[in-house]
């Protein structure tokens, strides 16, 4: 009775010790983190978004474990216009819009410091990704390295491929590689319950 109440305890230390080494060790789940480039032109000149007004600080990307915020998912920082930072699945460039308070459709583009652009018959709204014509990409997830050109002007399609879509910047891929000045880069904190989950079920 004694060796079956000693091998008992000696099985529940080792458990509770594998547990306790595995929580202690167990991975953090890997921040989604990627960029990409675009560009907004307005009748022939491209928009200057460099102001800090279009910026999300790098310091409010510090969370305090209450959840990602809507600035947090998309943004741009360093007053850097060409590039768009990604912290989040799911992120459309819909989401992007309104966090600069931008308005986008088919056919408007609404920007904050404008009387709204629709398309009149003469002036057209274009959408060019990595160079191929698109639809609104209001809805559309933003994807690793792509080149956004949203054009609105006298210009047709064949015309801004031409002489503005070069303009879109092709720094995203650099930038998936070198670490983010922001803290949203950070793993995401696993919390008691889920380390538990992991030390005893692997998952």
């Amino acid at each position: 009775m004694r060796r079956f109440a000693l091998l008992s305890i000696g099985i529940l230390v080792g458990v509770l010790g594998l547990a306790a080494v595995r929580m202690a060790t167990a991975a953090p789940q890997p921040a989604t983190h990627y960029h990409a480039n675009w560009a907004v032109f307005v009748d022939g000149e491209r928009l200057d978004l460099s102001g800090d007004r279009f910026m999300e600080e790098v310091s409010a990307c510090y969370t305090g474990g209450g959840g990602i915020q809507p600035q947090q998912r998309t943004h741009m920082h360093d007053n850097d216009p060409d590039v768009v930072h990604i912290h989040d699945d799911g992120v459309t460039w819909g989401h992007l819009m309104a966090n600069l308070r931008f308005g986008l459709g088919e056919n408007y583009l609404i920007l904050p410091v404008e009387k709204p652009l629709i398309t009149d018959g003469e002036r057209t709204l274009k959408f060019i990704s990595d160079s191929v014509p698109a639809l609104s990409p209001y809805n559309r997830v933003i994807r690793s390295t792509e080149r956004l050109l949203i054009s609105y002007g006298l210009e047709s399609e064949e015309e801004v491929l031409a002489t503005q879509f070069p303009e879109v910047a092709t720094t995203a891929e650099e930038h998936n590689s070198l670490p983010d000045p922001a803290a949203c880069q950070r793993h995401k904190e696993l919390t008691l319950g889920v380390r538990i989950r992991h030390a005893f079920l692997g998952r």
